[in-house]
Order: C-alpha cells, then structure tokens, then sequence
C-alpha cells in the first residue's frame, strides 16, 4: 500500500485541471515528496484534449491515492463536483501549478487548523510566486505580502484553502454562476461566517500567465474583473471576450478590446444606470484605496531587502484610520468616483493608442 495513503485518508486534495499535460507531471512529483500525512488527490478534468487524462491513467501512484473524475468545464463546477468524491473530514482546494517546498507543508497546515479553538477556522497558505528575473521583481513582491494580510479580496484560490468538511458544507459550494473569481467569492463568503488564519508554511505558484500575458496588462484586467463582480455587473462578463483562457492558449494580452467594450456596454445605459454604476464601483475603488499606503511600505521593505510579510506596516497604521475618516462618506465615495472616471478615460485612449500602432 502506498505510504501515504489508506481507505481513510485525512485530507482530500481537490485540484481543477484543464489541458495540464505538461505540468502535472511536475505537480505529482512535488506532491509525492510530502510526508507524515496520510491524504488523496482528486483531478477534477474538465476536458482536456492535450493527452493528460492518457498520461494520467499510465502514472504509476507510488505514494498517495489518486482518482480523476471527470465534468464539464468550469472552476467552481469541478471543484464542486471533486468535493463528492472526498473521503476526508478536511478538504484542500489548489491549483496543479502550486507547489509546496517544506517536505511537511500538508502535515504542518492540518496541525495548525486541528489546534484552532473553533471549527469555523480555515487556512490559506503564505504565497510566493516562481518566475524569472525581470524588472517587475518589486510588483510579485507586492502581491506576495498583500496575499499574507488576510484582508477583504486579499484571499485568492492560488493560496489554497483548507477547510473542515462541516465548515464547506456551511459556506459552499463554489458559485456555479461565475465564470471568473469563483474563489474570492468563497473566500469572503467564509468571512461571513467564520475565520481565515495564514498557515505556517509557504505555497508557491507559477507566473506563467502573467509572463506570458504581461504582468501590468494582466492586473489591469484583474482589477476591472474584481470591480464589476464586486458590483454585480453581470453584462461585462457575458460579452467579455476570453477574459480568462486557459494556459495552454494564454499570449499577450491586449486590454483596447475591453476597454472598448465597456465604452459601448456604457453607452446602453441610461444616464441614471449609468451614474449608479459609476457611483458603485468608485465605492470599490474606495475600500481598496488602503492599497496605495501599503504600496509604500511594500516598497520600502523591498528595497531593504526583507522578506514578504516581514516589514513593517507603518503608512497602513497611521494613514488607514485618516483615510476612512476622511472619506468613508458620500463626499469621498463621490471623489472616488471622480478619479476612477478619469483614471478609466486616460488609461482608454492610452492604451488603444499603443496597441493600434
């Protein structure tokens, strides 16, 4: 019997696939050095045509149990569908590009969530972010240390997260609806109603798609998606075009198209429509604000050479209280929309400049 696996296995570990040919060999590998815990893995495919699932059913399991089941495509949809094969009382969502470089990492995490005083504790793994050397170090540092605070829409499925079977079935499943960020819905709706705690142990991921797509261009699109969810602008991610590829098919990313069709789903609107959306998502815009004092002590903290998390957050203490003074109201909330009007205007003929020449 392989050394980490039994018929009652502690944890389950619930991965999405998709056309993952070329990495699941990697992730497998990685999984196989873990120790002193006993779990399964579930591959949850969603149709690949790229030769993983003929790999997969010629992989020799040596160290863990492993099943593949397959549906139909969508993140939440087969995370959901990984979750009625689970055997375990505790249940570890994650990506096939995450990465565990402690030996005892899943050993290590399950202590800290038994421990926990309440059951409505769940765990997100410190997250790190594997890619080349480039001028953009500053900005993966950034998002590195904002992964750790554990703030609203900080909690990402890159992370992982681990949870009680008993605390899923009080906040799941996964939204079947969203097509995108799926799992920053979950994570907050968990806020609700429990507590998330960062594990002791790091978790990383692969930057492909941001190398690929261009980090900036990326984020952009990010940060619209994150926007237009959070005010449920449900018109924007039915005519969006591929806003989330999939990886074997990622390239750079050009954001006119987006742009330009934010303009035109805008000009559908009513004056009154309009004006509301404006107003809904600069009230987005200034809940995040916070982001800019932070950038301040992430940017010194890199420059000092410290590592993620390690620095102190000095402008976030001191501004984040004046901040919310300040412009937690109608007045501030009508300043953010302002900005956020203009920031969209300049950033629309900036970049459909660029990308038509």
């Amino acid at each position: 019997m392989p050394d980490n696996f039994s018929s009652h296995p502690e944890l389950s570990l619930i991965v999405p696939v998709l056309n993952e040919r070329d990495e699941l060999p990697l992730f497998l590998a990685a999984l196989s050095s873990q120790l002193d815990v006993n779990f399964e893995l579930i591959l949850c495919d969603g149709g690949s045509t790229d030769g993983s699932l003929q790999w997969l059913s010629e992989y020799q399991v040596k160290r863990f149990g492993l099943k593949v089941v397959a549906c139909q495509p969508g993140r939440a949809r087969q995370l959901n569908h990984g979750v009625r094969f689970a055997q375990a009382d505790w249940l570890l969502f994650l990506h096939v590009d995450s990465r565990f470089e402690d030996c005892r990492a899943l050993r290590k995490a399950l202590d800290h969530l038994q421990t926990a005083q309440s059951h409505k504790v769940a765990g997100h793994f410190p997250l790190t972010f594997r890619h080349g050397e480039d001028l953009n170090s500053a900005a993966y540092y950034f998002y590195e240390w904002k992964a750790r605070l554990g703030l609203p829409e900080t909690i990402h499925g890159d992370q992982g997260f681990l949870l009680s079977r008993p605390l899923f079935r009080q906040v799941g499943p996964f939204s079947e609806a969203l097509t995108v960020m799926e799992d920053t819905e979950f994570a907050e709706r968990l806020r609700l109603l429990g507590q998330w705690q960062l594990l002791p142990v790091a978790v990383s991921t692969s930057a492909r798609r941001f190398e690929s797509e261009g980090l900036w261009q990326r984020q952009i699109l990010g940060a619209l998606i994150m926007c237009f969810r959070s005010v449920g602008w449900d018109d924007f991610f039915s005519r969006a075009p591929n806003i989330y590829r999939q990886q074997s098919r990622t390239e750079k990313l050009r954001l006119s198209p987006y742009f330009q069709l934010i303009t035109e789903l805008l000009g559908e609107l009513s004056l009154k429509a309009r004006w509301t959306l404006w107003y809904r998502s600069g009230c987005y815009v200034r809940n995040h604000g916070w982001q800019l004092f932070f950038a301040l002590d992430a940017g010194r903290a890199f420059r000092a050479g410290l590592k993620p998390g390690q620095g102190r957050t000095a402008w976030l203490d001191c501004m984040l209280p004046l901040y919310d003074f300040l412009t937690d109201n109608f007045v501030g909330r009508c300043l953010a929309t302002g900005l956020l009007r203009c920031w969209f205007e300049l950033m629309r003929r900036g970049i459909i400049g660029r990308e038509s020449r």
